[in-house]
Order: C-alpha cells, then structure tokens, then sequence
C-alpha cells in the first residue's frame, strides 16, 4: 500500500527531504514505520522521533496521523502499535499554524 511521510524541522535535515511517498506493508504500524525509516536514515531518524519534555515522565512522540497527535490516546489507543492503512499521511516533527 502507499502513504506519505512528511518531514518537518530537523527530520527533514535528517532526511534531506520535504516528503515521499512510500510502498509499504498492509500491516504496517507507525511502530514498525519508524523502525523502517531509521534503516533508510539512521539513528538520529529515531532519536528525533522520541523526546521527553522536562515536565514530563514519559516520552513525547513526534509524530502525527492524518493532521492528529499520535499522543492523544482517545485517537489513537494503541500509540505506536496503530496500523497504518492506505493514503495515510505521517508527519514528523513538531507541526503547527495554518496550513
């Protein structure tokens, strides 16, 4: 199936893109999608994706579905273990203003 990565702030330094489409499993998870593009992009893709706010004790995950805030459990339940499906748009890195 197809999807759109988008790339914002340093994931696009890291990347050296704005977005691409990819050709990815039906089964794929955002989990395993993040796995998937450290291969592509290495370590720093990875790092990038997990931060810890100072006011925080867990993780924040940089990555949005569809315009929406994987973080946001009524959304998205299963957090990193969502499946992706076909047209899906993930962005990553921090995402505001209009559009």
């Amino acid at each position: 199936m197809r999807i759109t990565a988008r790339y914002y702030g340093f994931f696009s330094t890291v990347t050296k893109k704005l977005f691409e489409q990819l050709n990815v499993a039906e089964n794929i998870t955002v989990g395993d999608l993040i796995e998937m593009l450290a291969g592509l992009y290495g370590y720093k893709f990875r790092d990038l994706c997990f931060i810890r706010p100072l006011y925080s004790e867990r993780d924040y995950i940089n990555v949005n579905v569809n315009t929406l805030d994987l973080n946001n459990v009524k959304k998205f339940p299963a957090g990193l273990d969502t499946p992706l499906r076909e047209g899906d748009t993930v962005s990553f890195g921090p995402v505001g203003g209009a559009a």
